[in-house]
């Protein structure tokens, strides 16, 4: 099934990294991210990636919680989950997976059946995390 043209597209910021030793060689980084999103739901967004990083060369599972305050006032959740991969270019990192929305706002009810692809770059030299999430036809 071909994927639709992206109803979100954001850049955000990290504003705080917090590394976690697991113990066996594997660690968690978890990193507070804001900044601007747009799309169907522009507006400013929050929230935390979790990665668990092992063995180098490996996909790294994630998971990801945040909100949009959108700019008409409304709040949408998300959360997701996937993998991530180093790309080569440097520190930079791809991660692919998806995502599932939910908001009390009845004009953005159709939100909360939304389960979209999502896929987005980090640079850890820059902080940034570039990206889109897209919904399935």
């Amino acid at each position: 099934m071909p994927l639709a043209e992206s109803i979100v597209e954001y850049q955000l910021k990290a504003t705080s990294i917090k590394p976690i030793d697991l113990g066996g060689g594997q660690a968690r980084v978890e990193t507070t991210l804001a900044g601007e999103v747009t799309g169907d739901v522009p507006g400013q967004h929050f929230g935390t990636l979790s990665v668990t990083a092992g063995i180098i060369g490996r996909p790294n599972p994630w998971t990801y919680i945040g909100a949009t305050l959108t700019s008409s006032g409304a709040v949408v959740r998300i959360s997701g989950q996937g993998l991530a991969i180093r790309t080569g270019e440097g520190h930079k990192a791809r991660y692919r997976g998806a995502v599932s929305y939910s908001t009390d706002d009845p004009k953005l009810a159709n939100f909360n059946n939304v389960i979209a692809a999502v896929e987005f770059e980090i640079d850890p030299l820059t902080q940034i995390m570039k990206g889109a999430a897209c919904v399935w036809k």
